[in-house]
């Protein structure tokens, strides 16, 4: 889980860093290195920390700029959103392990800006990469526009490569060592020879519940996949509209059909009797933004992929408990559906529709003020724990933040709240209360109270939160004008949601809060 140590937050890192899911808390200990800007080059000191550093700084182990690594385990993270444009390859030489986490709401594009090749994992290295958007990789003439994988142990989750390009594998290349690819979705990228979106060269490749959709291999083969010499083991994956095909291999390459695969023409080599050749339902919308911090590609009512996999485990027995959104494979590990997209998924954090009431007003001199209310419900399924981890539930941490403008397009700041609740049991009603001031000029008095309502069905719990804040000044946190404005809620177990609120009241006295506890079952 994020480490937090604010209260009320203003800076550029405040808005995602409410977002950041450190896979590896529960590991040996991980430096954190925070990118706070999307400048694609080096920093000059002072300044912010850039990608390109932080890169630097976990390969050496120490400070590169601005960006402050050590010797092991680097972590790196986003505390901001949006594109970087790289001027130069990401080159990782490190033989520590290494992330690189992007947010799960809001998003990071890696861009080559169709002229650079995006990420280079050197020999011995042990990299992991999740949550990222990889587009306009390009190699020219060499091997991977968007990632080449040299005898490297490579992990990829969750993430999205999109029109990237290079003369084989217009994605990645995967020359030598193991590169495990989960959850993620390959669309319109190009080779101008073979290997549209994968050119396996020499290693163990591993796909899982991955999404290929009109990759391209120019003049050579293999549109979405091309396997050289090596072995490529691909499981619960939709291969479509490949150019000229979906697959190919030279002779003697290895492809294992490990089952639950779906590809529209018959060039995979399915052995497997789950997997099929037939149309996995794929929207014709291609890439859109579904929720989550990489765009994917839908499935359509009907489609042939949706519960096609009747074992949701990876290929080292992990179950495969989300989508690429993030969002619950909700009957995982007995059914789900292949490929990166859940049609029935559930949105970890779900607002109650109509619920939500909010209310800004700025009188000035430290006097500003936003009273909030809504109702949400907890689907899990939590990333450190088992879904509904009752020792670790929304009474126990809270995050909730406010920032001008949308989901979709995040400003730099916002202000964010956090809240642990001493609770109380009345008439078999728990509820939780919080208070406290946080002096300075970005700080404020938050009160706030907490009512746990009946738990919907398959869910973790509903609660309705009344939140005041007061003594602000709304400006310096980016708090202008009179809406949309986002609205983000965090629970302990790091499920997180991002939710538009386009009825804000700004302006005016605030009225006291309206406490209503329904009761009954939702659903």
């Amino acid at each position: 889980m994020a480490v937090r140590n604010r209260r009320f937050t203003l800076t550029a890192a405040a808005l995602p860093l409410l977002f950041l899911v450190m896979a590896g808390s529960a590991r040996a200990v991980v430096n954190p290195i925070v990118v706070d800007t999307l400048d694609g080059f080096s920093e000059t000191v002072p300044g912010p920390c850039s990608l390109t550093d932080a890169v630097a700084a976990a390969n050496v182990g120490g400070t590169v700029n601005n960006c402050v690594g050590e010797p092991g385990v680097n972590e790196i993270e986003f505390s901001v959103t949006g594109t970087i444009n790289l001027i130069d390859t990401l080159v990782v030489t490190t033989t520590s392990a290494l992330s690189i986490d992007g947010p799960a709401i809001g998003g990071i594009t890696l861009s080559g800006r169709a002229t650079t090749e995006i990420l280079q994992t050197g020999f011995d290295t042990n990299v992991t990469v999740t949550k990222l958007t990889f587009t306009e990789g390009a190699a020219g003439l060499g091997d991977g526009g968007a990632i080449e994988a040299l005898g490297t142990s490579l992990t990829i989750e969750n993430s999205t490569f999109t029109e990237n390009q290079a003369e084989f594998g217009g994605a990645i290349v995967a020359d030598d060592g193991t590169v495990t690819i989960t959850n993620s979705t390959f669309y319109k990228n190009t080779a101008g020879d073979s290997g549209g979106a994968i050119y396996n060269d020499d290693a163990t490749l591993l796909l899982t519940n991955d999404t290929f959709d009109a990759n391209t291999a120019t003049t050579g083969s293999g549109g979405s996949l091309y396997s050289a010499n090596p072995v490529s083991k691909y499981k619960s994956t939709l291969f479509a509209n490949g150019s000229p095909k979906n697959c190919a291999a030279a002779a003697g390459a290895d492809h294992k059909d490990i089952g639950f695969n779906i590809s529209t023409d018959n060039s995979c080599a399915f052995s497997m009797s789950s997997s099929k050749v037939e149309d996995p339902g794929l929207s014709s919308a291609g890439l859109a933004q579904n929720g989550g911090p990489t765009e994917t590609i839908a499935l359509v009512s009907g489609a042939n992929a949706i519960g096609h996999d009747t074992d949701c485990t990876d290929q080292s027995g992990n179950t495969v408990v989300t989508d690429q959104r993030l969002y619950a494979r909700p009957d995982s590990p007995s059914k789900c559906d292949s490929g990166a997209y859940e049609f029935d998924a559930v949105a970890p954090i779900e607002l109650v529709k109509g619920s939500e009431r909010l209310q800004l007003v700025h009188a000035g001199d430290m006097s500003d003020q936003i009273n909030t209310s809504f109702s949400f419900i907890d689907n899990g399924p939590g990333f450190d724990s088992p879904a509904c981890d009752t020792g670790n539930d929304a009474f126990n941490f809270l995050e909730v933040g406010i920032a001008a403008g949308t989901c979709a397009e995040l400003p730099d700041n916002g202000l964010f709240a956090d809240m642990t609740f001493a609770t109380n049991v009345v008439n078999h009603q728990t509820y939780g209360t919080d208070y406290y001031a946080e002096p300075g000029p970005y700080g404020g008095i938050l009160s706030a109270r907490m009512v746990a309502l009946p738990t919907p069905a398959g869910s973790c719990g509903e609660w309705t939160l009344n939140l005041e804040l007061s003594e602000l000044n709304l400006y310096a946190f980016g708090l202008e004008g009179t809406g949309p404005f986002a609205l983000f809620i965090e629970d302990g177990d790091d499920n997180a949601g991002c939710f538009d609120i386009d009825n804000a009241i700004v302006g005016g006295k605030i009225d006291p809060p309206t406490r209503t506890v329904r009761r009954g079952v939702r659903r």
